[in-house]
């Protein structure tokens, strides 16, 4: 029996997280069971199979690369918005992003955006791996 592969074809699902707990830094995103915090919204026409293969690609590919992928969100640059109302952009510097991911938060929330394009296998996924994220913390 040959053993069953998942093609995914630039096939995306939604997760989003709300109000991840007092203390967390966005360093320590990465330790997060992103299925087990997150509601998640998956295609439509996916069958359990193709749910349980992408869910251990993304939750095996976040483990992996979370720190990467907060790092290059937040050096593509930051919205902010003050207490007093004043709000803006900006880029932020190796330094900046670094203090920004151990800074303790009091809360976060964020929309993942992830898109699949491969095959999975008993070998594992070959493909792309797209994630965009969409994070508010507030400190």
């Amino acid at each position: 029996m040959t053993p069953p592969r998942v093609t995914f074809n630039d096939e995306e699902m939604t997760l989003t997280l709300t109000g991840i707990g007092a203390g967390w830094t966005f360093e320590q995103l990465g330790e997060l069971r992103l299925f087990d915090e997150a509601q998640v919204q998956f295609p439509s026409n996916w069958d359990e199979f193709q749910i349980g293969v992408a869910t251990q690609v993304v939750q095996s590919n976040w483990r992996l690369r979370s720190t990467t992928f907060l790092e290059q969100s937040l050096q593509a640059g930051i919205s902010y918005s003050l207490a007093d109302g004043g709000s803006g952009q900006m880029s932020a510097d190796t330094q900046l992003i670094e203090h920004l991911l151990r800074r303790p938060l009091i809360s976060m929330d964020g929309i993942f955006t992830i898109k699949l394009n491969g095959e999975a296998s008993a070998q594992g996924f070959s493909g792309d791996f797209y994630i965009g994220l969409g994070i508010r913390g507030q400190f």
